[in-house]
């Protein structure tokens, strides 16, 4: 009968303690996400100061370089794919929306 109280207590033991680490663990992964979440928040943020967006050519506009940047499918830009206006074809400037082009019009004057 004692033994039997020993295992079922050392088990109990064991469930409280299997059960807080496993809580102890969702906290760090909930921690890891609001960081996660701060730090793109503010580097949209950031970027918004010095990015505008052109949505007609699915691309940035690095004001603070002169040069353009991809978006890629989660809505980041992409720094590999840098291009410049002498970079870019006949068909680039045609897709330019109305607004696109008068934000790029802006930055070949300045």
């Amino acid at each position: 009968m004692i033994v039997a109280l020993i295992i079922v207590f050392l088990f109990s033991i064991f469930l409280a303690s299997y059960l807080l680490a496993r809580r102890d663990d969702k906290i760090l992964d909930l921690q890891q996400r609001v960081e996660f979440l701060e730090h793109k928040t503010n580097k949209k943020i950031v970027s918004r100061l010095l990015f505008v967006e052109l949505k007609s050519v699915n691309s940035v506009l690095d004001t603070l370089n002169n040069c353009f940047y991809l978006i890629d499918k989660e809505g980041d830009y992409d720094i590999d794919t840098e291009y410049r206006l002498a970079d870019v074809m006949d068909e680039w400037w045609e897709s330019l929306s109305k607004e696109d082009l008068e934000i790029v019009n802006k930055i070949k004057m300045g």
